[in-house]
């Protein structure tokens, strides 16, 4: 009995946990189901004592035994209900020599109990009860004594006014089978107290509560909005909720959790019609090109301000005021797209590889060029002017095609440089006359060709 006592505690405890964190949700949902009107209960179950009886004269045991209850209630308003009940089990006993009578018990009395409702459909609730149980054993004494009981219990509503019924009890009887046990010794014995466990299951049908004529689960009593028929979701007194707040009600509403001021459709669903991935109605530039990059408000950008939209555009960091083409490349930019750029503009010292700081900046925007082709094996050529001798314009080209290439690996330490070689041509590859000075400066370049 004393680990009964610490278990029937413990289950209710259990049972009401998650409804002590989520009161709000309970309180919200209030009225309910089965909440007023006459409840009509048929429930079976088992019976069976702990072993803390031990009659005298009389075996140890109570068998294990099937017992069948019926009960009439009334259900108020606020969740209080009131149960008459009447029970029968045989509840058979052992007597000495090993045979064993049917007790043929009958237990009425009367219950109290207060409903708690986690959601629309279940009940939870515990329940106390006073009065008496008759015995009635084949060919032994009939006696009545008075009992109490106490447990939990639930019930989930299928339909609107049919729930199914669970009860665990625990019922005690203070002066269990006295006459019985005095009896068989012949004369008085002390009180003995008998606790027995119930454990059933049955029907509830609910007759004369509120109705709820919308079916939404909210009874035309407190329902201020009569016509929110299912599958519409609805808040304490029967009227719609739209918790996005896009104009379709919970319930309906096939994308609820969509963002404060997007567009939806009739669904509830929002759209993207220029496919930028920000909400029409949220997006500030709802005609923005396919593929191009937006900001946070779905606006176009234009990072190196080249015009051409980011994500448009093949070269998105083209140098500030550099001339590009149809793809937003400068031509620097679209030779190393291409796999051969031919730079006459990289300048160095008179007769030296030194490379004059003129031309940085347009080696820089060849090193950002390199970047964009990750991976891509490239020969840095060096070609000269006829003026000089054949070996000596041979190892100056090589010499400046090496510059180049220590420009390009300490600027930009990310490329790797074992992707580059060099390569020097000297005057053997002229592409103009060397008599004049503009034929010789259109000698003197520097090539970048993509090699296997």
């Amino acid at each position: 009995m004393r680990a009964l006592k610490r278990w029937i505690p413990a289950l209710f405890l259990v049972i009401l946990s998650p409804l002590q964190a989520s009161g709000q949700e309970i309180e919200r949902q209030v009225p309910k189901w089965g909440t007023g009107g006459l409840e009509i209960n048929a429930s079976v179950g088992l019976a069976n004592d702990e072993g803390e009886f031990n009659p005298d004269g009389l075996s140890d045991q109570l068998r294990r035994d099937a017992i069948i209850s019926g009960r009439l209630g009334y259900t108020a308003p606020f969740n209080l209900f009131v149960n008459l009940e009447g029970q029968n089990s045989l509840l058979r006993l052992a007597l000495p020599g090993g045979s064993r009578r049917n007790l043929n018990s009958f237990w009425y009395g009367a219950a109290v109990g207060y409903n708690i409702q986690p959601s629309s459909r279940l009940q939870l609730f515990p329940v106390f009860g006073v009065g008496a149980v008759s015995w009635n054993p084949d060919g032994l004494v009939s006696e009545t004594q008075g009992s109490i009981n106490y447990g939990v219990g639930a019930r989930y509503f299928q339909w609107n006014h049919v729930a199914i019924r669970g009860d665990l009890r625990v019922h005690r009887v203070p002066d269990a089978l006295q006459d019985t046990r005095s009896a068989f010794t012949g004369a008085a014995v002390p009180e003995q107290n008998m606790s027995l466990i119930e454990l059933s299951i049955g029907v509830s049908y609910f007759v004369g509560g509120p109705k709820d004529s919308d079916g939404d689960g909210v009874y035309n009593k407190w329902d201020e909005c009569p016509d929110t028929a299912p599958p519409l979701v609805v808040d304490a007194v029967g009227c719609t909720i739209d918790s996005d707040e896009d104009g379709v009600f919970d319930g309906i509403d096939e994308c609820p959790g969509t963002p404060l001021g997007a567009t939806v459709d009739e669904a509830g669903c929002p759209s993207d019609e220029d496919g930028d991935r920000v909400l029409d109605g949220l997006d500030r530039c709802p005609n923005t090109p396919r593929g191009a990059l937006v900001d946070e408000f779905g606006c176009p950008m234009d990072t190196d301000g080249d015009g051409f939209l980011d994500g448009l555009d093949r070269c998105p960091d083209t140098p500030e005021g550099a001339e590009v083409n149809e793809f937003g490349c400068s031509p620097i930019q679209e030779g190393i797209m291409e796999g051969e750029l031919v730079l006459h503009n990289v300048y160095f010292d008179f007769d030296k590889a030194d490379i004059r700081q003129e031309s940085f900046a347009v080696l820089d925007e060849v090193g950002r060029a390199l970047r964009n082709r990750p991976g891509v094996k490239f020969e840095i050529q060096g070609h000269t002017d006829g003026v000089g001798t054949d070996e000596y314009n041979q190892g100056l080209s090589v010499e400046r095609s090496l510059a180049v290439l220590n420009f390009i690996s300490e600027n930009f330490p990310d490329l790797d440089v074992n992707l580059f070689n060099v390569r020097g041509f000297g005057e053997s590859q002229p592409i103009a006359t060397n008599d004049t000075p503009e034929g010789r400066q259109e000698n003197r370049r520097v090539i970048f060709r993509e090699v296997e």
